[in-house]
């Protein structure tokens, strides 16, 4: 009896000693598991949502990842939804091994190499040099909406279509208050003469030199040259600049003023560049000084 108990004693011990060494291999923090295909997570919640993300879908999640110690990316302070195609995972482990576990509502942890991270998620060619000493980064993610790609493409057109109609709206109150008797150019662009020169006339092919300050319909200026004190010279009609200055220039010739009214087809668009919002109106005040 005694030797009975002695043997299932030691087989106790045994067990324990082999759990014990089986969780310091794992290596895994407190609270995270790992999964079948090497995703190492911790759940912090789980959402109401009844499906997974699909390959092809689109999800918009609140994203962080940190070294363990400093947050090196915080999607809070893009200023907007972060959204992102789903893809195949890169690694197994990774973000979108994680993702695609995942339901609306649900918010996780994960932690991956480093090396990984870096060179097969990231493609970067290494590790960055400040981050040699990384062993692991730590993935927050929270899952707000799935989308497929049809209803990112409906959300997309509607919210074109929205832009579009506040900017004719803005650009017809501008219009009214400023030049009522205007009228578009086929193209849908406004070309007001204010004062008529005796020079060349502008033609696609030669060089023009044009002084100009560009405004918003509020009034406000974001470039001049003439604030500069150097006028811009490019070729007409090579698409140098923008549609509506190939077609406005084009209108003029030296020593005339005007003011060109150009919606954001013939501008920047609807995703703006630099200064100039998305599906923005812009006023040019423009002189041409000299035609090549």
């Amino acid at each position: 009896m005694k030797k009975n108990l002695l043997t299932v004693a030691l087989v106790l011990v045994a067990l324990a000693f082999s759990l014990v060494s089986c969780n310091q291999g794992n290596n895994l923090p407190d609270g995270f598991k790992k999964s079948e295909t090497g995703l190492i997570y911790k759940y912090h919640n789980h959402g109401t949502g009844e499906v997974n993300p699909q390959e092809g879908d689109f999800v918009t999640l609140a994203m962080s990842y940190t070294d363990g110690d400093s947050v090196l990316f915080d999607s809070e302070k893009l200023g907007y939804p972060m959204k992102l195609p789903m893809t195949k995972a890169t690694f197994k482990g990774d973000v979108y091994d994680a993702l695609y576990t995942m339901k609306v509502g649900d918010s996780i942890s994960i932690r991956c190499d480093a090396d990984s991270v870096f060179t097969k998620l990231f493609r970067m060619p290494s590790v960055p040099p400040e981050m040699d000493s990384v062993k692991y980064i730590y993935f927050n993610i929270g899952l707000s909406n799935i989308q497929t790609a049809e209803q990112v493409e409906q959300d997309k057109e509607a919210e074109m279509k929205e832009m579009q109609e506040k900017e004719a709206t803005l650009r017809n109150e501008y219009l009214t208050a400023n030049y009522p008797d205007a009228k578009p150019t086929e193209s849908g662009m406004y070309f007001v003469l204010e004062s008529k020169g005796k020079g060349k006339n502008a033609e696609a092919g030669k060089k023009v030199k044009v002084h100009y300050t560009g405004k918003f319909l509020d009034g406000s200026v974001f470039d001049s040259s003439v604030e500069r004190g150097e006028p811009i010279e490019f070729t007409l009609g090579q698409g140098q600049v923008i549609k509506g200055w190939d077609e406005g220039i084009g209108m003029m010739r030296v020593g005339d003023k005007a003011v060109l009214v150009i919606p954001s087809d013939l501008a920047y668009g609807p995703g703006g560049r630099g200064s100039i919002p998305p599906s923005s109106t812009l006023v040019f005040d423009v002189e041409l000084i000299d035609v090549n």
